[in-house]
């Protein structure tokens, strides 16, 4: 059997394992609103900037140097491609203005970060993570940007440039970068101490996820049929695509392995919040983020199988 195959279904068994116990202290009220909230502030602020910063530890190289500047405009092709295919989708199956926002910014990005930073720190390692931070960078770019005016019916909303470079990951990633251009190195100790709490990427977000999950009815999550269509899109089409016309350009296994992981990732989490922010439907959102997370389960593993 493919050892990539054999590596992700290991890994995202061991991912599930994390999201059940999020799940399950959700359900039990060992964790609660309050709770959830910080350890998300703790992870989206400390843990995986420190992931990424970690990942771009490493000794200067030009083929490094054009394969990160490759990755960035590669990801960022995808992302604004895939707005189009969203809207596509949305005409053809007659989607609600409500469904149409969700669904363009849903097939669009992908949860690059809570799902992704694990998934390739998980099969990959930290040579995978150094390629997640050019492309989270891209996301960050364009999410907050092109992004959030797709919930915007009005296409009144003003692009906040303050806000998306203030986002923690990429300030680890411009930090990170400057390391790796530079050839600096933090002292042992204090790179001891980032690599720790980059450790805690993985399991903290699981975590996470699950206990979001389970806020979520159940029932309604697994009746909504309409959620299925994106999720095939966002799940299969896209990284099937981009595995068919990258590999002929991109020689590096790694990279290639990478971008088409990430790409194989569930509707980003922002769909529910940004829905929930312009007063959208949040649940459908919410439903969307849900089922394709637990979906991915089983197609990113069988997409392993064609890299």
């Amino acid at each position: 059997m493919n050892d990539l195959f054999i590596a992700f279904t290991g890994s995202l068994t061991t991912l599930v394992i994390c999201i059940a116990v999020g799940f399950i202290c959700r359900r039990l009220q060992i964790l609660n609103d309050t709770l959830t909230s910080g350890m998300t502030d703790l992870l989206v602020k400390v843990v995986m900037p420190c992931a990424i910063f970690m990942s771009l530890m490493r000794p200067f190289s030009t083929a490094l140097l054009l394969e990160s500047m490759a990755t960035f405009f590669i990801a960022s092709a995808i992302f604004i491609l895939g707005g189009y295919l969203g809207i596509a989708l949305a005409r053809l199956l007659k989607a609600s203005p409500s469904e149409a926002m969700c669904w363009r910014f849903g097939v669009t990005y992908g949860n690059v970060g809570f799902m992704g930073i694990p998934v390739v720190t998980a099969v990959f390692g930290y040579e995978g993570l150094f390629y997640v931070g050019m492309v989270m960078a891209s996301f960050n770019l364009l999410s907050f940007s092109i992004g959030i005016r797709m919930f915007d019916a009005t296409g009144t909303t003003k692009i906040n440039f303050r806000k998306i470079f203030a986002q923690p990951a990429l300030i680890g990633t411009i930090i990170g970068f400057v390391f790796f251009l530079t050839g600096l190195r933090l002292p042992g100790p204090l790179e001891d101490g980032a690599a720790l709490i980059a450790g805690m990427n993985s399991p903290l977000s699981m975590i996470i996820i699950g206990a979001l999950m389970a806020k979520a009815s159940l029932k309604d999550t697994f009746t909504d049929l309409r959620v299925l269509p994106p999720n095939a899109v966002k799940l299969i089409v896209i990284p099937l695509a981009c595995l068919l016309i990258l590999r002929v350009f991109v020689n590096n296994p790694v990279m290639l392995g990478v971008i088409v992981t990430l790409m194989a990732m569930p509707p980003a989490a922002a769909t529910a919040i940004f829905a929930e922010q312009v007063g959208g439907d949040s649940a459908a959102a919410t439903r969307l983020v849900i089922v394709g997370t637990l979906l991915c389960v089983i197609t990113v593993p069988l997409i392993s199988l064609l890299l």
